[in-house]
């Protein structure tokens, strides 16, 4: 073996050791970028899981919302009705009674105004066994 053999050989087997060592350092390098990225994508996914649910969520009570106001415009609707119903019903039943001209009692009175308060806020539950008396 010459000299200049031997620093071939040096080189070339330092030169594989650098390469081996690089080569390490990027698979290092590029496997922690890796579990980077997936724990990213993890965390990513679970704030798209959440989003949807709190988007569902609002979907649900928008939902809700509309379904309860529809209820509520349609009870008013019946009770309106029921009330137009009873005006003409009790215009009949009054036609041509002298009392009808008569003043209403205060007391009557007030409990009609009761009556119209109740169902102009919504709560339609009158004691309609009560006299007006």
């Amino acid at each position: 073996m010459t000299f200049s053999r031997i620093k071939w050989d040096v080189i070339v087997i330092l030169l594989l050791l650098v390469l081996a060592t690089g080569l390490g350092v990027t698979v290092k390098l590029q496997s922690s970028s890796n579990a980077r990225l997936n724990e990213q994508k993890n965390q990513l996914q679970r704030e798209k899981a959440s989003a949807e649910a709190i988007t569902n969520n609002v979907l649900k009570t928008t939902k809700l919302f509309n379904d309860i106001a529809r209820a509520t415009h349609n009870d008013n609707q019946a009770n309106n009705a029921e009330s137009e119903r009873r005006v003409v019903v009790i215009r009949k039943l009054v036609k041509g009674n002298q009392c009808a001209s008569e003043p209403v009692p205060h007391h009557a009175a007030d409990q009609l105004r009761e009556h119209i308060e109740k169902l102009r806020s919504g709560t339609t539950s009158a004691n309609t066994i009560k006299s007006a008396g």
